[in-house]
């Protein structure tokens, strides 16, 4: 009887681990821009590359999680392929945990569960002790060639057909339209008036509960990290000021902002958002709409 037991246990416990795996590849996906600026934090990439790289490494995790349920293990190459991206996202977690504390979320599956760095160790931790204990006794239920061209073919194609990459290129709208903002309000918090009028500057128009306009901001941190912005102004619409603290929160942005809270910010942000233009005493010289803008054609249009 305890056999018996211990058997389908061990079956459930595996399946169990490669469902986590595949949760957590899939849960990054919605929306898959924080976990692809990771990657740019980390230096590992260029903006270019970096929806690849994400959507590889979530294939990577749906591969490992269809290969346990299915029992094959390669001769533990699969084991071992397993323990190791436990070994090497407990490395980052560390990491994390050290630059910013226990209270952000790690991101291990997106916005479907929050974790602190630390409760995240601890899940890798249980798991790889749980992998090596389970058996790992390969089962032919099926033509194992057959089995692992099916869960590679579904590993690269989900991540790809669930979340399309955008093209991340998208270059600015060249404009010569002369443009007034003194309506805008006074900046929020330190209430001083800025003068769109002279002078060279990016404003970006976001709404609090688009999730592109915090995608972009978020972006903005990222090129500020690379290179100090001192132009760029974010004006954000919401109709409560809590709406606003809450996108300061999501974004952590430290930039200049502006905070309105009527009807009038869509006069000036227009029909799609995110907006971003670039101003040249007074002159709207270039625009963007959506997140995907080409970070390198709007990054030279920022000042120290």
């Amino acid at each position: 009887m305890v056999a018996f037991f211990m058997k389908y246990f061990t079956h459930f416990l595996r399946v169990f681990i490669g469902l986590i795996f595949i949760v957590s590849g899939l849960a990054k996906l919605y929306p898959v821009e924080p976990f692809e600026y990771i990657f740019i934090e980390l230096g590992v990439t260029n903006w270019s590359l970096i929806p690849f790289i994400a959507r590889f490494v979530i294939a990577f995790e749906l591969f490992i999680g269809l290969s346990i349920i299915a029992n094959i293990w390669l001769k533990n190459k699969v084991y071992y392929l397993a323990q190791g991206s436990l070994l090497v996202f407990t490395v980052y977690l560390i990491y994390l945990f050290l630059t910013k504390g226990n209270h952000v979320d790690c991101g291990c599956f997106g916005d479907l569960i929050k974790l602190s760095p630390a409760e995240s160790i601890i899940k890798n931790v249980v798991l790889m002790a749980v992998l090596f204990f389970i058996p790992r006794q390969q089962q032919f239920l099926f033509k194992v060639n057959t089995a692992m061209g099916f869960i590679i073919l579904s590993s690269i194609a989900f991540p790809v057909i669930l979340n399309p990459i955008g093209f991340h290129n998208i270059q600015g709208t060249e404009v010569n339209q002369k443009v007034n903002l003194s309506g805008l309000p006074n900046s929020y918090k330190t209430n001083q008036k800025v003068d769109f009028s002279k002078g060279k500057k990016v404003i970006a128009f976001f709404s609090y509960k688009c999730s592109h306009c915090i995608n972009a901001a978020r972006k903005f941190g990222l090129l500020n990290n690379e290179q100090k912005i001192g132009n760029l102004y974010f004006v954000v619409g919401s109709k409560k000021e809590k709406g606003l603290i809450k996108f300061i929160e999501q974004t952590n942005t430290s930039f200049p902002m502006i905070w309105m809270n009527d009807d009038s910010f869509f006069k000036y942000a227009g029909g799609r958002l995110p907006a971003i233009v670039y101003i040249e005493n007074g002159v709207m010289k270039k625009n963007w709409y959506g997140d995907l803008f080409d970070v390198n054609d709007i990054r030279q249009h920022f000042t120290d």
